[in-house]
């Protein structure tokens, strides 16, 4: 059980911080738009109503998009190491959990819920899983290498 819950955990943790970000209002479009646009008024090429920010605004989005959905990709992964399909478990199971949080943010106020989006997850959940699989080789060969003392 101990192992269960050192491997799971951490997955149902974030699990419920993507819902919450999903949940609440804090994270809607207009509302970063707005926290980048605060913040952008301090820096010298910032604070003007141009497509800049409006563009920033929506690389950060997607780049948390991307982001959330990798950690998330990653934790499965690790979970179900060493099975043999521990990877293209950890795809599916977050590219599923990409589907069904964009279906609840239909259901919230000020939310949109996009196919893009499923998307735009699934492919950061690819790219983190991608980086782990050559993370994992390079070390395995360093380790090679420093066995055979080269």
């Amino acid at each position: 059980m101990r192992d269960f819950l050192s491997r799971w955990l951490p997955v149902m943790l974030w699990c419920l911080v993507i819902y919450t970000f999903s949940e609440s209002s804090w994270f809607t479009g207009a509302n970063t738009a707005h926290v980048l646009q605060v913040i952008l008024s301090y820096w010298p090429f910032g604070g003007g109503e141009e497509e800049g920010p409006s563009f920033l605004n929506f690389l950060i989005r997607k780049a948390a998009h991307l982001t959330e959905f990798g950690i998330l990709a990653v934790l499965v992964w690790r979970a179900l190491f060493p099975r043999r399909a521990s990877y293209i478990g950890a795809w599916l199971f977050a590219t599923a959990y990409a589907a069904t949080d964009e279906w609840h943010q239909s259901f919230e106020p000020g939310r949109t819920a996009t196919l893009k989006d499923v998307a735009i997850d699934s492919c950061g959940a690819l790219i983190a899983l991608v980086i782990v699989f050559f993370c994992r080789r390079w070390r395995k060969a360093r380790h090679r290498s420093l066995e055979r003392g080269v």
